[in-house]
């Protein structure tokens, strides 16, 4: 098969270049030989997906242990979007109180160091849209939020307090829980 420059033929890859000279680049055909395999945005990262036992896929890149694939395929048109959604389970997930004051900020900051439960402060002081929920942000991924906010979310261990962020809108803390 020749499309322009470019000629395909079998799982050879032959591209023609402007003074004849020809590069060849050997495109393998690979097949998934367990039940169930995951794929994942990168070795040991975040699971995209499952693939099944006989699932085609050709050979991009080779790591170590890892292979960049790439899968081709039909879905049902309906069911995509142009817009790019967080995973349901991310990386991370966090607790938020958003208030007006810097004096509102450390008292809860008090509160906490005392003993009392983040979800109850931020149902009760938050002005955040989260408050409703105990501050609970959800699951997110790393560039899903302002650099600032994830910055100060992913320095701290799960289960610390992070100290006051200000920002435009108020004065934050978070806690990590995942």
């Amino acid at each position: 098969m020749k499309l322009g420059g470019i000629i395909l033929t079998g799982a050879i890859l032959m591209i023609m270049l402007s003074q004849g000279n020809e590069l060849w680049a050997q495109v393998r055909t690979l097949y998934v030989n367990v039940p169930q395999e995951n794929l994942r945005n990168a070795p040991n990262g975040r699971k995209l997906g499952s693939l099944l036992e006989g699932t085609e896929m050709l050979v991009l890149l080779e790591k170590d242990n890892w292979v960049k694939v790439q899968i081709t395929g039909w879905m049902w048109k309906p069911s995509l979007t142009t817009v790019k959604k967080s995973s349901a389970q991310g990386e991370f997930r966090a607790l938020h109180i958003m208030v007006k004051t810097r004096a509102e900020a450390e008292e809860i900051l008090k509160e906490l160091a005392a003993g009392k439960d983040f979800s109850e402060l931020a149902k009760a002081k938050s002005i955040a849209p989260s408050a409703a929920a105990g501050g609970d942000l959800g699951y997110f991924n790393r560039g899903d939020f302002n650099p600032v906010f994830e910055k100060a979310i992913t320095s701290l261990k799960v289960n610390q307090v992070s100290g006051i962020i200000e920002a435009a809108n108020g004065y934050n803390i978070f806690k990590r829980i995942k």
